[in-house]
């Protein structure tokens, strides 16, 4: 098995070689211009184009979700006025590509292209127009290759849907720009379908498989690992919310984590989560006597503050007592 699992996660290790080591030359020159309501006009002059511009130049107005907003990813080009390709531009192209529903693909396809003219200057613009078209071919490509895949959970087939992908943009974008623009998604990939054929794994128990995928998530550099947590995290969140709306069980949702995370952060997750029992228990408890000691008749209303704050001092520390407070 481990022959199998482990080699597509070693070509994303290879892959993301680049991604931690490119993009570190001195001082680019890069512009986050807001998005404008309203229309303005360039101006021919080359000093007015290096200038951070409006992005609505086109006839089609902005549609409203977006307008005064940010655009979301940067263009930067080096000493030479090439562009440096990072993953900044295709944050760009999603955040524009986003509007189509709003907007025709036409309409978006164009308003992509008036902003990258306004921002950059050949031959950073001549590159940047060239990604954009590699990178609308790729989608269009990607909605056809995805439609040869059927829907199913086969692990095989899962793999090969992957690798069909990455191979396609392979052929589609230069290795500098896969790397700038897939490689953190393609680890993260790799990550949760070798991390699938362990769960799979009918010779392991519980705890082997626990531990083996600790060790794959530990076999990553560093900085790969970094890239995990975000989306480890999240898929826990969500997840743990849905076992627990279907009433699982704590051990559900320990083998969960033990799946997710490993367990010495499991270990840390119950610790935190023993901890914010007891203390959900002490705030229940001081609620009870607060009320009791409201309720009581015959007790002025400066006496029962009097009581409830002695209660409050007697319960809780300094720290503590702000957090009930709040």
């Amino acid at each position: 098995m481990k022959a199998v699992i482990y080699l597509p996660l070693l070509g994303s290790i290879l892959l993301l070689g680049w991604y931690f080591t490119a993009d570190r030359q001195p001082a680019p020159r890069s512009t986050a211009p807001m998005v404008s309501a309203a229309p303005t006009t360039p101006s021919p002059t080359p000093e007015a184009q290096q200038l951070p511009a409006a992005v609505d130049t086109i006839a089609a107005p902005l549609p409203a979700s977006v307008r005064g907003t940010e655009v979301d990813g940067r263009l930067e080009v080096d000493a030479r006025g090439n562009l440096l390709i990072t993953s900044q531009i295709r944050h760009l192209f999603d955040y524009f590509l986003g509007l189509i529903g709003e907007e025709s693909p036409a309409v978006t396809h164009q308003r992509i292209r008036d902003y990258l003219a306004q921002q950059l200057q050949q031959p950073a613009l001549g590159q940047a127009l060239e990604l954009l078209d590699s990178y609308l071919a790729y989608q269009q490509q990607l909605v056809d290759l995805e439609s040869r895949f059927p829907v199913t959970d086969s692990l095989a087939d899962l793999f090969a849907r992957e690798q069909a992908v990455q191979r396609l943009r392979a052929t589609l974008f230069s290795r500098e720009a896969h790397e700038a623009f897939f490689a953190g998604e393609e680890i993260y990939n790799n990550f949760t379908l070798e991390r699938l054929a362990i769960r799979r794994d009918s010779a392991l128990d519980e705890q082997e498989k626990a531990q083996a995928i600790e060790a794959l998530r530990e076999s990553l550099p560093e900085e790969m690992q970094q890239l995990l947590v975000p989306q480890i995290h999240q898929e826990l969140r969500q997840q743990t919310l849905a076992l627990r709306e279907a009433g699982a069980d704590e051990r559900q949702v320990r083998e969960l984590r033990m799946e997710l995370l490993g367990p010495e952060a499991t270990g840390r997750l119950e610790a935190l989560d023993q901890q914010r029992s007891q203390w959900r228990q002490r705030i229940a408890a001081f609620n009870a006597e607060r009320e009791t000691i409201l309720a009581q008749p015959g007790l002025a209303e400066a006496d029962r503050q009097a009581a409830v704050n002695a209660l409050l001092q007697e319960q809780f520390t300094e720290t503590e007592r702000l957090r009930v407070m709040n």
